[in-house]
């Protein structure tokens, strides 16, 4: 140890300021918990099977290391490669409790591992193998036998040259080049399909591909119905929607023929004090909208729900009417259920924004990006697709909480940031957790218990080692 030999210290009653060279860490909880739970579910075995850029030189720590190394940055509040260098990633803290013998120096060694992936081909690889590894594995485990399905975009501002980033549709930085990622979720939480795309690509641009790649992900799945925002009103996507006969309710813009409608309409039910809500069937004018389909209006009133959802008719903006409403307009192949009905099955959709909100803000989804677009890709598959749903399993079947839907912010205060001190008992290694509040420690070992008891394991003998390539 290193004294600061700082008179001020000791004149003025302040602690001593001093160095060691223990083995400790100020993210205990990361190396106990994710460390259990990975080596658990044999979390090594998905690395191997689906990630299909591998490394064979005797100077390479390997691509297991790379990915765990990521996943301890992103867990500790990393939101760049280079944060890697801040959490002592490479300590005998980490290395002993995730069972890696090396782990990069930097974050040059993560850098030029996704670099590799800079071809549309190899990403395919990487998707494939998520797709039908280990999405079906993760989601069998979890009980699901049906569920909805939706889709979303979400913009990524960014702040350089890279490839992809392209100026387009930017609400909060207007001008700013960005990307525009297409993700599919299930309304448990998981999410299911990923890709990436340029900026000044359209919300619904590759959706009838994109659906069809995620059906293939999830066949065992019964869907009760996709919901998506109106981004996805598009006439080629509700017909294939209409030919798989599934349930479909996508929010509609209010177009000015659909406003004009809305005005003249007459029929209201009301549901509660300020909200109203009827249908209509409509066939748009063009000869390609072939047929009618139902609408489900619902308008609040915005002198008794000033925080009401929707927009206000803009053609009739200075009458008393339009200033009085605001609208949410869905479109809708169910002719059985009573509009109320609509809207609560579709009202769950808003949970989407939330997991967008937590994948940019809690997993640096906004945030790591490499110049090549497919190494982009990659990088942010791997996050959204492997890493958020492994926490999504945790949260939801050893964390536990009931009513409690908490974003990895709160996981990461609540059981990530606990010093820790790697030392020995005889010849086994033990980490020393500095939990002091008795109810906080009944919980933490609740959760090692609970980990040794889940069912959850990637078994690469359980499922089919032949698998065919999944088209993009």
């Amino acid at each position: 140890m290193q004294p600061t030999n700082r008179k001020s210290d000791s004149k003025n009653g302040q602690v001593k300021i001093e160095f060691t060279d223990k083995l400790i860490t100020s993210w205990g909880g990361t190396a106990a918990i994710i460390s259990r739970f990975l080596n658990k579910i044999k979390f090594k075995n998905v690395v191997e099977d689906c990630l299909p850029v591998k490394e064979t030189s005797n100077n390479s720590t390997g691509e297991y290391s790379k990915v765990i190394s990521l996943f301890i940055s992103v867990l500790n509040g990393g939101f760049r490669f280079s944060h890697i260098n801040y959490f002592d990633i490479n300590s005998t803290v980490f290395r002993k409790c995730f069972n890696v013998s090396r782990f990069p120096k930097s974050s040059t060694g993560l850098t030029r591992y996704f670099n590799k992936y800079n071809k549309q081909s190899i990403n395919e690889k990487l998707l494939s193998g998520i797709g039908l590894f280990f999405l079906p594995t993760l989601l069998k485990a979890t009980g699901i036998a049906e569920d909805s399905l939706r889709f979303d975009s979400t913009v990524i501002t960014r702040y350089g040259t890279q490839d992809g980033a392209k100026r387009g549709y930017n609400p909060q930085k207007k001008g700013r080049p960005s990307n525009q990622p297409q993700i599919a979720f299930l309304g448990s939480g998981y999410t299911v399909n990923f890709w990436n795309r340029s900026g000044n690509t359209s919300s619904s641009n590759g959706i009838i591909g994109f659906f069809h790649q995620t059906l293939l992900f999830i066949p065992w799945l019964k869907i009760t119905r996709v919901l998506a925002d109106s981004g996805y009103y598009n006439r080629e996507f509700l017909e294939v929607l209409e030919s798989q006969k599934m349930e479909y309710i996508i929010s509609a813009p209010l177009y000015s023929n659909l406003q004009k409608l809305i005005y003249q309409h007459e029929t209201w039910e009301t549901v509660a004090p300020g909200i109203e809500v009827s249908d209509f069937d409509f066939m748009h004018s063009a000869e390609s909208w072939k047929g009618n389909r139902r609408y489900v209006i619902v308008r609040q009133e915005i002198e008794k729900r000033p925080k009401a959802s929707g927009k206000q008719l803009r053609l009739f903006e200075e009458t008393e009417y339009g200033v009085s409403y605001r609208h949410s307009l869905l479109v809708t192949n169910n002719t059985k259920d009573s509009p109320y009905d609509i809207w609560n099955y579709y009202k769950p959709r808003a949970n989407d924004e939330k997991i967008i909100d937590n994948l940019k803000d809690g997993f640096g989804l906004s945030a790591f990006n490499l110049d090549n677009f497919w190494a982009t890709e990659a990088v942010l598959m791997t996050i959204c697709l492997i890493l958020h749903n492994l926490i999504t399993y945790l949260i939801q079947h050893v964390i536990a909480e009931v009513g409690k839907n908490h974003k990895l912010r709160t996981i990461r205060m609540k059981y990530l940031i606990i010093p820790g001190q790697l030392g020995k008992n005889g010849r086994d290694y033990v980490l020393r957790l500095g939990i002091s509040d008795p109810k906080r420690k009944s919980k933490f070992l609740q959760l090692i218990e609970k980990i040794e008891l889940i069912f959850l394991n990637f078994n690469c003998n359980a499922v089919e080692n032949s698998r065919q390539e999944i088209p993009a």
